[in-house]
């Protein structure tokens, strides 16, 4: 007798408690003034933009020796590039360095290296026509990279429309929460991005780029493995908070 009085004490306490906590969490989230929402979204973006990173070095016990031997190429090297059709635009110097090492008999050596940039819109023709170039051309001592990027104006233009997505799926949210606690949503009150304070985005203009034009096409031979290479697309994500006002 004992011990079903004890259980039935413990077993009224637990559901009295349950239900007064459940009704005040329900009372304070209908009786704040404010809706917090979410929204989030992520998209698939093929990059627009190339880039070849070109790497020359040359090394020589005679400083200047190991400099016009790094000319020689890399003026080569540009002028591969010309004939291909890339201009000073599209060809950036990165990095141009000259450094020295002994080894244990004293002896001195000379390194230099020049880091060329080249960068254009994506172009499988074009592409396949550099590396025909540089194998032709048989330029010793250089290391390409290859890449493909974003532009800025593809990127702003993108997340702008991950951004609207993003403020559609908040505003769903905040509808179905304040359906669920049978209020009104009110004017918007604050917009957090990232953590900050963040206006609605502005239109985004997207920037013309007109891709060289490869001046000896009838000479090259498109046999290289980036003929029909496939570009890996970027995933892009948003995400954004909501505060809505509760209407009276």
């Amino acid at each position: 007798m004992h011990l079903t009085l004890k259980f039935d004490y413990a077993k009224t306490f637990f559901h009295c408690y349950f239900t007064i906590l459940a009704l005040t969490s329900f009372s304070q989230s209908k009786s704040s003034n404010e809706i917090v929402a979410e929204g989030a979204a992520k998209a698939k973006t093929t990059p627009d933009l190339a880039i070849f990173t070109l790497s020359v070095e040359k090394r020589d016990t005679i400083e200047k020796n190991a400099l016009a031997s790094l000319n020689k190429t890399v003026d080569q090297l540009v002028k591969s590039l010309t004939e291909l059709g890339f201009g000073n635009e599209n060809i950036k110097i990165a990095n141009y360095d000259i450094s020295s090492s002994t080894d244990d008999d004293g002896r001195k050596t000379y390194t230099t290296s020049n880091v060329l940039k080249v960068n254009f819109r994506i172009d499988h023709k074009l592409i396949d026509a550099f590396y025909n170039e540089i194998q032709q051309a048989g330029i010793q001592d250089l290391d390409v990279s290859f890449e493909t990027i974003l532009s800025d104006s593809l990127e702003k233009a993108s997340r702008l429309k991950l951004v609207q997505q993003v403020i559609e799926d908040a505003k769903i949210n905040a509808k179905n929460i304040s359906q669920t606690l049978g209020v009104r949503i009110g004017k918007v009150k604050q917009v957090h991005k990232y953590g900050a304070d963040a206006p609605y985005p502005e239109k985004v203009e997207m920037v013309k780029f007109t891709p060289p034009v490869i001046k000896r096409d009838t000479e090259v031979r498109y046999n290289t493995a980036f003929d029909k290479f496939q570009v890996e697309d970027v995933e892009l994500e948003e995400r954004i908070t909501i505060v809505y006002e509760i209407a009276n």
